[in-house]
């Protein structure tokens, strides 16, 4: 009798042992990040832009603990050709305005661009020989050359993680769309939904300049935010993602300008007030501003032609960019772009 006592509990004990240790187990493979990640998507210049410039930081470095137990950046190759200039993406992976978070830095690197001169696989190759410790690749979805590095990424296979960013979408993109499967869908939540649709951002008050709109940062705006991204995205494999710098205005609410930038500050807010259970964030810093936002350069725009164009001497006209409101190839610019930077709600940061 004793000795089956013994089994029983001995079996007891054991059973219950392999479930601690499943459950482990799957916890730390659905969660191995339990706090989350924080992205880091710069353009071409990387963090070297008047937003980061004025505000001397990406978000407090308590927030950024409390938040994320590590930090992506994704480090702009535009301008990377080889080992020569390595410093273009070392110059962000490493950036000041990045350790001061102290978080782990995982490097992934954006690219671009395949080309006759520089085709997809000699850029990827020329990254992988400089920077063996890449941990993945981001793509936009606007570049035209997708699928020639969609072809490279898959003879590397999973070693790597996938990203792609641009738009809206309530799913990750099908492997048929673009000829790869993707691990991560970066949201743009900030350009892409107008608020009477999407509910990502309300109306706050205008800037000090009288320039621009800016967005509330109301207990209740940002709950309606999350509860917008939460609403549509379910996927975890679709991360938020808030514009930090450059050309995020619209024309809401009107003929205003709604400037969609977020200061740090701001950023902490939204973060703070985060009760949808996401953990992934990612925050986009572009360059310049929306042309439709400064009056110089809306009145060029309306001038569609060349010949229409040449009429304002202030005016000339651009073959090789497409005009943002007919999206034709073509437009009308001002001879001077408008300031990027500290104007709009970037006046009051």
């Amino acid at each position: 009798m004793k000795y089956n006592l013994f089994v029983k509990i001995f079996l007891g004990i054991l059973i219950i042992s392999i479930i601690v240790i499943i459950v482990v187990l799957i916890v730390n493979r659905s969660s191995p990040y339990p706090n989350g990640i924080l992205y880091l998507i710069p353009e071409a210049l990387g963090f070297d832009i008047p937003e980061l410039i004025k505000s001397g930081l990406i978000m407090e470095q308590t927030v950024a603990q409390n938040h994320f137990d590590k930090v992506v950046v994704m480090a702009n190759a535009a301008k990377y050709l080889d080992s020569k200039n390595a410093k273009i993406m070392t110059d962000q992976w490493d950036n000041k305005l990045v350790t001061a978070l102290g978080l782990p830095v995982e490097r992934w690197a954006f690219i671009c661009c395949s080309s006759h001169l520089i085709p997809a696989k000699t850029r990827v190759d020329n990254l992988l020989a400089n920077f063996p410790n890449i941990k993945g690749f981001l793509i936009d979805s606007e570049d035209d050359t997708i699928k020639a590095f969609a072809a490279v990424f898959n003879n590397l296979g999973k070693k790597y993680k996938y990203g792609i960013v641009g738009g809206l979408r309530h799913s990750i993109p099908p492997p048929s769309q673009y000829g790869m499967a993707f691990d991560i869908f970066f949201d743009e939540v900030y350009t892409e939904g107008h608020p009477s649709d999407e509910k990502f951002y309300e109306k706050g008050a205008m800037s000090t300049d009288g320039t621009a709109l800016c967005m509330s940062m109301s207990k209740k705006a940002i709950s309606n935010f999350w509860s917008g991204v939460n609403s549509l995205r379910t996927d975890v494999s679709i991360v938020p993602t808030v514009c930090g710098a450059g050309n995020c205005q619209e024309l809401l609410y009107g003929d205003m300008c709604f400037d969609e930038r977020l200061s740090s500050s701001n950023i902490g807010s939204l973060l703070k007030g985060n009760t949808s259970g996401r953990k992934d964030f990612a925050i986009w810093y572009g360059t310049g501003r929306n042309p439709e936002c400064d009056l110089e350069s809306k009145t060029c725009l309306e001038l569609l032609s060349s010949t229409t164009c040449s009429t304002n001497t202030t005016c000339m006209w651009n073959s090789g960019k497409k005009n943002p409101t007919t999206n034709i190839q073509g437009v009308c610019v001002p001879e001077t772009a408008p300031p990027a930077g500290n104007w709009g709600c970037a006046k009051d940061w």
